[in-house]
């Protein structure tokens, strides 16, 4: 029998469109012998369903099931792709675990805290993993713009501490618009993490282990033509060149896919990750951890699948079958 899965799709931030680009990707390619989409959209406190030609029918929150001519259906399992909140941060995982519910991604405990960018790089430092230095801004607290100028240095990258996609990420050249840019970043989130500029070679390398396999997914060097991969260089065709296999020594290669594998364990990872670093002076400053990376047309992740020789399709269904297996 067909197993019922849901794609999760929409959120509550500013990555509303990639989740649904990504979603619809994940449709498209899903093996159709095997499974049942169902595309699920998640708006605040609106959760709608597209089925057997009706649209916007109501998900009941109850036990995550809906109902078309009296007769009430489930699912075998849920694929979210929902970046940012709610899908990425935990609160999915832990609403999908209270019921029971089977989900492809990172548990609750590892998507919260990859979700933070400071306290999932404060716990990774313990164990030798190489970040930018970095100062915490709290909403509503004291900016002491030359202590952050002492601690990071100019230029500096604002963002948001807890995100994805760029949205409200500035490069700081000069310390004048320092207060400007943390206060967009503030639009996105509560908090903002002030890191140091490191020049360099920004690198991404996609991780998914399987009971069966473990692939290290080739890595993607990215050269963007604005001034850093912003939310634009990401989306945008010809804003940005995505080079997979990167332009780097075996070595290098070697060093970047065993701490993507390294990190992906420390963390306790689920499902396909994909990790960003900036190389530097011989030396992988992590950049952040993404547990739902994009899935849509521009993504990397599906791109690097294609340069593996594998199929999407494929993955997926090893992503599925490995947690209802």
């Amino acid at each position: 029998m067909k197993k019922k899965i849901a794609i999760i799709t929409g959120g509550n931030s500013s990555e509303y469109v990639i989740s649904v680009k990504s979603a619809q990707l994940i449709i498209d390619n899903l093996d159709k012998e095997k499974y049942i989409p169902y595309r699920v959209e998640i708006k605040g406190l609106e959760w709608s369903i597209d089925v057997e030609g009706k649209n916007n029918i109501s998900v009941n929150k109850d036990d995550f099931t809906f109902t078309v001519d009296n007769t009430k259906t489930g699912f075998d399992c849920a694929l979210i792709m929902i970046h940012g909140t709610p899908g990425e941060d935990g609160k999915l995982q832990g609403y999908f675990d209270m019921l029971g519910l089977p989900y492809t991604s990172c548990d609750v405990l590892t998507s919260s805290l990859t979700f933070n960018k400071h306290f999932c790089k404060s716990y990774l430092k313990n164990f030798g993993v190489d970040t930018a230095d970095s100062v915490l801004i709290k909403e509503n607290s004291k900016v002491d713009i030359e202590e952050i100028e002492k601690k990071v240095g100019i230029p500096c990258f604002v963002k948001p501490n807890e995100g994805g996609s760029s949205f409200g990420v500035t490069k700081v050249n000069t310390i004048h618009n320092l207060e400007d840019a943390i206060q967009e970043a503030l639009k996105e989130d509560n908090e903002v993490l002030i890191e140091k500029y490191i020049k360099g070679i920004e690198l991404t390398c996609g991780v998914f282990k399987s009971k069966w396999n473990e692939y290290i997914f080739p890595i993607t060097e990215i050269v963007s033509k604005k001034e850093f991969f912003d939310y634009e260089a990401k989306y945008t065709d010809g804003m940005s060149d995505e080079i997979t296999p990167a332009r780097i020594s075996v070595d290098i290669e070697n060093n970047c896919k065993n701490l993507s594998s390294k990190i992906y364990d420390l963390l306790n990872c689920r499902g396909i990750v994909r990790i960003d670093y900036i190389f530097s002076n011989n030396i992988l400053y992590l950049l952040e951890i993404n547990t739902i990376p994009g899935m849509s047309a521009n993504s990397i992740v599906p791109k690097q699948i294609k340069s593996m020789n594998y199929s999407i399709k494929s993955i997926l269904a090893e992503l599925i079958d490995n947690i209802l297996d």
